[in-house]
């Protein structure tokens, strides 16, 4: 009986950077923004002397920053419709003013009516809060910060 053969493995970089590639498509952003980001902060730890251990820290966590934010699609998008079009629109808004952060989540509440339609999603979500539903409403706008 033959032996089976042995499987390559996968190297973990690599194996993190595949899937920072379906962050960025799930999150409304340009292939290879995650891996932008990571060089970027592998630059600036370089900069600030980091030994090779923590800069290894940093490359990892540049990779899996935004990991698995793009699960709660489906409740996201039953709020505010487009799911990766809020997603996209939050990294490009400013929220220095006090008024931002409603605006914002008013502007794409309901952008595609939900089942619902837009006036019960929006009934639900301002009577019960980001627990209506699932409670994962708020998670893009608190991860952003």
């Amino acid at each position: 009986m033959a032996e089976p053969a042995a499987r390559p493995r996968v190297p973990l970089a690599e194996l993190l950077a595949v899937l920072s590639l379906a962050a960025d498509l799930g999150m409304g952003q340009p292939m290879e923004h995650v891996l932008r980001q990571c060089l970027i902060s592998l630059r600036l730890a370089e900069r600030l002397g980091l030994n090779a251990a923590d800069r290894e820290v940093v490359y990892y966590s540049g990779l899996i920053t935004w990991v698995g934010c793009h699960v709660d699609a489906y409740e996201q998008a039953k709020w505010f419709g487009d799911d990766t079009s809020l997603k996209s629109d939050f990294r490009q808004t400013d929220f220095a003013t006090a008024a931002s952060r409603p605006l914002f989540m008013l502007r794409h509440l309901g952008g595609r009516p939900p089942r619902g339609g837009a006036g019960q999603a929006g009934h639900r979500l301002s009577g019960r809060g980001p627990q209506g539903g699932t409670g994962h409403a708020r998670q893009p706008l608190d991860r952003g910060r």
